[in-house]
């Protein structure tokens, strides 16, 4: 049995009455939109603007070869966490290539634009987390990539 007690400058006060409680949210059972371009990514939005939560979460696939344009993030300032494949990030002011392998992380700062591009063999996958998630409700603009 594992033992409880208290880590310093960590709450263990009840959630406000206001809050909810943790809640399970599995990739493959969100809003899946594709981007309206030909090899741009497909986006399941599992967490959007519409829940009213500070963050948003997106899983991001992106094909062999494909290619997201330089973009911003709107007031979205942006966590990358690779999941599988190769993803590169390319930030469209200085050039600079950021290569993200499965386990690596990276952020790109409130208006920085930055193109995404998978330059290997297989889909690269990454969980994308955005504060606030404006950016993730721009995003259920783009066609249903269901069906």
């Amino acid at each position: 049995m594992v033992g409880v007690g208290t880590v310093p400058g960590v709450s263990t006060e009840a959630a406000d009455a206001g809050t909810s409680a943790v809640e399970r949210l599995e990739i493959g059972r969100g809003d899946r939109r594709r981007a309206p371009l030909p090899g741009g990514p497909d986006v399941e939005i599992l967490i959007g603007a519409q829940e009213g939560r500070p963050i948003g979460v997106l899983h991001v696939t992106v094909p062999p070869g494909g290619v997201m344009p330089a973009h911003e993030h709107g007031a979205s300032e942006v966590l990358l966490i690779s999941l599988g494949g190769e993803a590169r990030v390319v930030d469209a002011q200085d050039g600079a290539v950021t290569e993200l392998a499965p386990g690596a992380l990276a952020t790109i700062p409130v208006g920085r634009r930055v193109s995404l591009e998978n330059p290997g063999s297989q889909p690269a996958r990454l969980l994308v987390v955005l504060t606030p998630p404006d950016f993730a409700e721009q995003l259920t603009s783009w066609p249903s990539a269901t069906g």
